[in-house]
């Protein structure tokens, strides 16, 4: 694999800069897999369904995770992508950000007013959904699906 990264690498020399830097890293995702999160519980169109993929207990669920996608909602369904994942274990926690602020909006007590599910869709009503119960493990090349229900 180095030898094909220094092929490309000088095959740069010579081209736009933007070819150049895709290469590489087209070269090293060669296991690379992909999650798709397909949301259809929305309560309305308004606003965006935000998924966001986390790697750890830690910053599960409402940390800044590892990336975030934003996906505009086609009638009553919307899905996020994420592509070009290393084989690991993952979790994704998605928002119906309907108002478009880029949080999770909450009530006076605390709870979110706005849809939100988890992967393996196990949410409390009072309490946070747990790192455990909400992640998954992602194969080499493996093209997963998960299927989210938002609670409101």
């Amino acid at each position: 694999m180095n030898h094909l990264v220094r092929i490309l690498a000088a095959l740069c020399v010579a081209a736009p800069p933007s070819a150049c830097m895709a290469a590489p890293a087209q070269a090293r995702d060669e296991g690379a897999a992909t999650v798709r999160v397909e949301v259809a519980s929305f309560r309305n169109a308004r606003g965006t369904l935000s998924c966001r993929l986390f790697t750890d207990a830690a910053s599960f669920p409402d940390g800044e995770g590892v990336r975030t996608v934003r996906a505009r909602i086609d009638g009553a369904q919307a899905a996020c992508v994420f592509e070009g994942l290393t084989p690991g274990t993952y979790a994704v926690a998605a928002l119906h950000d309907e108002n478009g602020n880029g949080r999770v909006d909450r009530n006076f007590v605390g709870i979110p007013s706005e849809g939100y599910g988890i992967s393996n869709n196990r949410t409390y009503a009072t309490a946070s959904p747990k790192w455990d119960e909400s992640r998954f493990t992602l194969a080499a090349r493996e093209a997963l699906v998960l299927r989210i229900r938002l609670r409101y």
